[in-house]
């Protein structure tokens, strides 16, 4: 949950190299056992990491699996992990720049289909993010490709796939039209499309509701507080879209 910060990152060299620093703060434990009773009554699936090695485990383990290419991850010392420093910009940052370049949003959308074929052992099947909000995606314009970071939440185990994976693009989704811009749907549609998946995007088109309960003060924090009737409207836009997108793949 990006609202809940129970790690903090500062910048630091190890072995000449450039790095992020991600340390565990101090008393988080309860700040995190009590989200984690949050999200189970939000029925979120998906859960933070109470012990701090485990979540060390799950970020070194994330960043080798999705980019082996990169300088190594190493833990340590304490409950630190240390992740060399790699190019690029959020999507928040980018998106209150209110830049009209499309590239972004296209990289986040085959960079995310390219990660969710990736076999997990965790999850005995294809890996998901589980926090995707739009400070979890950097984008490298030299590169032009699109970079997943910050895997301090995990979804549980036994979802499915497709559903997991549908709740990686809502979770972006509902930050995407969230924005005061009339380009949401533009930027929607290039990322659905290019995402593609039509198992996916059917089962993301059962999410795009507003729920009740406790699920729905967590909803309101993913769409960032914005009014409800405009992110009502927006969402019945994209259900729409998303119909006439998997009625199209299975013809």
């Amino acid at each position: 949950m990006k609202r809940v910060r129970v790690n903090q990152t500062e910048h630091g060299i190890r072995n000449g190299v450039p790095v992020f620093m991600k340390r565990r703060r101090a008393s988080s434990s309860i700040v995190i056992w009590f989200g984690n009773r949050f999200l189970t009554l939000a029925r979120s699936g998906v859960c933070m990491f109470v012990r701090a090695d485990e979540w060390m485990e799950w970020e070194v383990y994330c960043s080798r699996l999705l980019y082996p290419d990169r300088p190594c991850v190493k833990t340590g010392p304490g409950e630190t992990v240390s992740i060399a420093e790699v190019n690029g910009t959020s999507l928040r940052q980018l998106m209150s720049r209110n830049e009209t370049d499309l590239k972004p949003i296209i990289a986040a959308a085959h960079e995310l289909r390219r990660v969710h074929q990736i076999h997990c052992r965790y999850f005995g099947g294809a890996w998901s993010h589980g926090d995707l909000h739009l400070d979890n995606i950097l984008y490298d314009r030299m590169a032009d490709r699109a970079i997943l970071i910050d895997f301090d939440t995990r979804h549980e185990l036994g979802i499915d796939p497709s559903r997991r994976h549908s709740d990686d693009l809502n979770v972006f989704l509902l930050e995407l039209i969230a924005i005061h811009d009339e380009r949401w749907f533009e930027r929607a549609t290039a990322f659905l499309e290019e995402y593609g998946n039509s198992t996916v995007l059917h089962e993301l088109n059962r999410q795009l509701f507003v729920p009740r309960g406790f699920a729905r003060i967590l909803w309101y924090t993913r769409t960032n507080c914005a009014p409800i009737h405009q992110t009502e409207q927006r969402m019945e836009c994209l259900r729409q879209m998303l119909c006439q997108m998997t009625a199209v793949a299975s013809n």
